[in-house]
């Protein structure tokens, strides 16, 4: 996605803590000149970056055996990496993008999942610090979204992988 933007002739600013990350999956970006890295969790204070005209948050513990060993983590990204970030793209009035997951809706007793599908959720569950940090990180995109009148998208990402991940 980011090889897209920067294609398109933006200039894309990514943040990562590495937390299950890893520092090689930038290598291809590591000299573009339209590319800058922060080292920094956005469950905490960011620094001013100057102006956005659109912040996607895809901060997250996305495999079971990840958010398994960071529970705590993969809900604070959920809760205060949400907020963060929101303000951030409050502030600059940009457009938010959330990447979501169909975890939202539980342990799924419809296969495959429609938009009109609520769920079927179990909040203290093994897998619970994920599927809750998700729902938390869209309730409050769309409180902003109301509340603010922030542009705002959720992507709901069904079981992909690709490149790097």
């Amino acid at each position: 996605m980011c090889d897209r933007i920067l294609a398109d002739g933006h200039t894309v600013v990514g943040a990562d803590n590495f937390l299950t990350g890893h520092r090689r999956n930038l290598a291809h970006l590591a000299d573009h000149p339209r590319f800058t890295f922060l080292e920094l969790d956005v469950c905490r204070p960011l620094p001013d970056a100057g102006a956005f005209d659109c912040v996607i948050h895809a901060a997250s513990p996305a495999s079971p055996k990840d958010y398994a060993a960071h529970p705590i983590a993969t809900l604070d990204v959920g809760s205060a990496g949400s907020r963060n970030l929101l303000e951030l793209a409050l502030a600059s009035r940009a457009r938010y993008l959330l990447t979501s997951t169909s975890e939202c809706y539980g342990d799924p007793l419809e296969h495959p999942q429609t938009e009109s599908y609520w769920g079927n959720v179990n909040p203290v569950g093994p897998r619970s610090c994920y599927d809750e940090s998700k729902r938390f990180a869209e309730a409050m995109t769309m409180a902003y979204h109301r509340h603010y009148g922030l542009r705002t998208n959720i992507a709901r990402i069904f079981n992909t992988y690709g490149p790097r991940m």
